[in-house]
């Protein structure tokens, strides 16, 4: 029998042998569509890090007959799949050791010199940069590399340019946290150039990761447009800027030989890290997916696109006012101190319509209350939302009081806003992310549903602690500084808790569950169960618009985790419509097996 060979192409190899398109499937390489790439399977087997021999031998055992062109587990699985894991696991770590340990060091510190101001500048931005990068951002490209592809009904473009956007990022945070430390205590301005490298490596890496996910786009079955789009590509977009705008800081450090960071750039950049990037990304995913993992009603489209535009303009004119505003005459400072005020205002406006869209907290809006949907991380979006209710309305008090009053908010009560919007809100969105994306990417139920409480109530009492203690302690009762200093060490056991159970769940193997035979499909059926127990409710499901079930990757990951009633949410179809023509199929195969 022919032996297929490197410089086959796909296209040649299909239409010579029809029964290998399934393990090109697998790959993802056509999900569902009618085009066959003419590359060489070596070419193809190197864009997608895969080990050309391998993958030719599976596709030699299946034209031999030498595996079942039904199983689906004897196949090779692409690197695609895994590539996330790298980027959080990496996360976890940071955040476990120069993130959250760090931070929490840094607090116990200030506590126990009752200062907030006994802790260098340097050593709180290297913290923050840690964090925003490590931690946040890390998890972010590593999700949205995962997620994104399954949202396009595509594969990741590039692995290899995938693992060179998070090796770059990794040798840009390392070079900034140590040198830009380094440099500030020894005065050496040679220090300084590392930092500007390591500056460029993440705009490097950034620009790749835009790129990957642009070319995955493209590469997928062409959509219309959706309003989540919008909010991941201006989130994208704004994260590259500021990585950019630090490039040119440093560039202007190593040149003019500054050694502090003006407040009139410093907050701006912030901003930019926590609204635009980490809550605009954020705001697009769980619009996404919030209406499928919660059984909630879709967001208004056009309320979210009207938040899209509102949220990007009110940035925009933060950025732009609490600029100038340090750099200019009385004259045009006033201008500038209206604008400012003015872009507050119409920040909150958005956050609050958010909210208020999502309308989380309205049992009516429930979908189907039949259906037994998994609402563990329920809890998470909640006090993520009430946390960023909290945070929003403090920065617009915080707005309003700087515009009216020419004097800016002190530095406990400002950061105990910023502290509750990137705990309370930012990681505890990331929290209940992980907790629904992680064991859905593996096919396995999440670790232990009980450190996931502990999680919950660690983090949002470590929050509370601080947030209300750091301006109290700071301005009324310096007894409070106790409770400030331990509360770092609370989140950083709520971390830990996280990363166990998110560790333990990335390592879990795919178990074969034990289910009871179905003998008739409703809303609550598993749709892996379903097509395990009847193959041919493969084709009904794929004809009623469910193409990525033709995927088998999907099928033994995806397919696990969601019952028929949540499928119907991921692509609207009249339920009632696919369970008749399911019930029809197994009704038949049990009036087969009865005869």
């Amino acid at each position: 029998m022919e032996r297929i060979q490197p410089e086959n192409t796909i296209k040649q190899i299909v239409e010579r042998h029809p029964i290998t398109r399934r393990v090109f499937d697998t790959y993802g390489i056509m999900c569902g569509g009618n085009t066959l790439p003419d590359k060489p399977i070596s070419f193809f087997a190197k864009m997608h890090n895969i080990d050309p021999s391998k993958l030719i031998d599976d596709l030699q055992k299946l034209i031999n007959g030498e595996i079942n062109s039904n199983d689906d587990t004897l196949l090779t699985k692409p690197q695609t799949e895994q590539v996330y894991e790298i980027f959080v696991k990496t996360a976890i770590i940071i955040v476990l050791s120069t993130g959250c340990l760090y931070g929490a060091s840094l607090l116990a510190y200030m506590a126990f010199k009752n200062s907030l101001d006994s802790v260098s500048w340097i050593l709180t931005e290297t913290h923050g940069d840690t964090q925003v990068y490590g931690w946040v951002g890390l998890f972010i490209m590593g999700i949205s590399y995962f997620a994104l592809p399954k949202f396009w009904n595509s594969i990741l473009y590039s692995t290899p340019l995938a693992y060179k956007s998070f090796f770059l990022m990794l040798a840009g945070i390392f070079l900034s946290f140590v040198f830009k430390t380094l440099s500030y205590y020894t005065g050496l301005t040679f220090l300084k150039v590392p930092v500007l490298f390591g500056c460029i490596l993440q705009a490097v890496s950034i620009s790749i990761f835009i790129y990957v996910l642009c070319k995955t786009y493209f590469m997928s079955e062409k959509r219309k447009y959706e309003v989540y789009q919008g909010f991941l590509i201006s989130s994208y977009l704004w994260f590259f800027f500021q990585a950019i705008a630090f490039v040119v800081l440093y560039f202007s450090f190593t040149v003019l030989n500054n050694t502090s960071i003006p407040n009139t750039f410093m907050n701006p950049i912030r901003h930019i890290q926590i609204v635009g990037f980490a809550c605009m990304v954020i705001i697009g995913i769980f619009t996404k997916t919030l209406p499928i993992f919660l059984g909630i009603q879709e967001p208004n489209k056009k309320v979210s696109t009207y938040i899209l535009y509102i949220l990007n303009i009110s940035i925009a004119l933060r950025i732009l006012s609490e600029f100038f505003k340090g750099y200019t005459t009385n004259n045009f400072s006033s201008v500038f101190n209206a604008l400012f005020c003015f872009a507050g205002i119409v920040e909150a406006f958005g956050i609050f319509l958010f909210i208020y869209n999502l309308d989380l907290f309205n049992a009516r809006r429930s979908v189907k209350p039949n259906i037994n949907l998994p609402t563990g991380f329920r809890k998470y979006i909640r006090a993520a939302l009430i946390w960023l209710f909290i945070s929003e309305s403090a920065l617009l008090t915080f707005t309003v009081y700087e515009a009216l009053s020419g004097e800016r908010v002190s530095h406990a009560l400002f950061g105990a806003y910023r502290h509750a919007i990137f705990i309370g809100f930012i990681s505890m969105m990331i929290l209940g992310c992980a907790s629904k994306m992680i064991p859905l990417s593996k096919g396995v139920k999440l670790c232990s549903a009980k450190l996931l409480m502990i999680t919950f109530i660690l983090v949002n009492i470590g929050c509370l602690f601080r947030v209300v203690a750091q301006p109290v302690s700071s301005h009324f009762y310096p007894q409070l500084y106790a409770l400030m200093g331990i509360s770092g060490f609370i989140e950083y056991a709520a971390m830990f808790c996280f990363s166990v159970n998110a560790w333990k769940t990335m390592r879990a193997n795919v178990q074969e569950e034990q289910s009871e035979y179905i003998q008739t499909a409703t809303a609550n059926t598993n749709v892996y169960q379903l097509i395990k127990q009847y193959p041919q409710t493969l084709d009904i499901l794929v004809d009623f618009g469910f193409k990525q079930l033709k995927n088998p990757l999907l099928r033994n990951t995806l397919a696990r985790t969601i019952s028929l009633g949540q499928a119907v949410q991921i692509n609207p179809v009249n339920l009632d419509d696919l369970l008749r023509e399911i019930n029809r199929v197994i009704e038949m195969r049990m009036s087969t097996q009865m005869a």
